[in-house]
């Protein structure tokens, strides 16, 4: 089959960075994304054709005719038939590498599921487009000990941090304490999106994931920010904060909120 030519990642295979053993590594693995629009596209196809070896997807929305500029895996015809997310992308990622187990979860990252969500992943990438969703991502997987990859897109510009649970470095909390306030932050929908700036913040979070993966995370731990228009990309060292409700007090606030 071609799926297991053992041509197909000869090019990965050749990077010190990866080489034969973490090509291995990357078939062993499995990752969860966390919504699958823009972000989740790009680091869905990304990871199929890295050779990752299981995608859980999780999103409950339909293709819009909107989401075409930016959401990489999926067509007219998906728009138009108004598909489920998960089930265009999970038919697209069989076409770029059958090799590939892809688990689709049409339902929403919520409190109730988050844990289950999480369970047997090496890592998950953020996708989402609201800090609620993000607030409880960092909770479960502080709780589990499970990294996972933080990215945001609006406008031109974007920021990406990894947070390393058990290893070093701060969690999402550490940096931003509580979430903004409704309409206090620009959004894509108020804003608008570039599809480049989203192509670079995947890219650098799926690059991140494989660095993790292959248990060789960046020596630094900050947050990330890049303006994509203006070509300007700028590093901020961040450091966990004992005192931080989540990390550092072992609160989980959004995860234990209400259902």
């Amino acid at each position: 089959m071609i799926s297991n030519s053992p041509d197909r990642y000869a090019r990965h295979e050749m990077l010190h960075e990866i080489g034969a053993a973490g090509q291995r590594k990357l078939s062993q693995s499995s990752v969860l994304i966390v919504g699958c629009g823009a972000l989740g596209g790009f680091q869905a196809e990304l990871l199929a054709r890295a050779g990752v070896g299981r995608l859980r997807i999780v999103d409950p929305d339909i293709v819009e005719l909107h989401n075409l500029h930016r959401q990489i895996l999926y067509m007219e015809n998906d728009a138009e038939s108004k598909v489920l997310k998960v089930e265009a992308a999970a038919k697209r990622l069989a076409q770029v590498n059958s090799g590939v187990v892809v688990e689709t979860r049409p339902v929403r990252f919520n409190a109730q599921d988050a844990q289950s969500l999480l369970a047997g992943v090496d890592i998950v990438l953020d996708a989402s487009d609201n800090f609620e969703t993000r607030y409880l991502l960092n909770d479960v997987c502080i709780k589990s000990q499970t990294p996972w990859v933080y990215g945001g897109v609006v406008g031109t510009s974007g920021m990406v941090m990894p947070v390393l649970p058990g290893l070093r470095g701060p969690c999402l909390r550490c940096v931003i304490p509580a979430p903004p306030e409704p309409g206090t932050v620009p959004t894509a929908d108020t804003l608008g999106v570039l599809n480049c700036a989203v192509a670079v913040i995947a890219s650098l979070q799926t690059t991140l994931a494989m660095r993790v993966l292959l248990g060789n995370p960046p020596a630094e731990i900050g947050l990330f920010h890049a303006n994509v228009w203006n070509m300007s990309f700028d590093f901020l060292k961040v450091q966990r904060n004992d005192l931080c409700p989540c990390c550092g007090l072992g609160g989980f606030e959004f995860l234990d909120a209400p259902v």
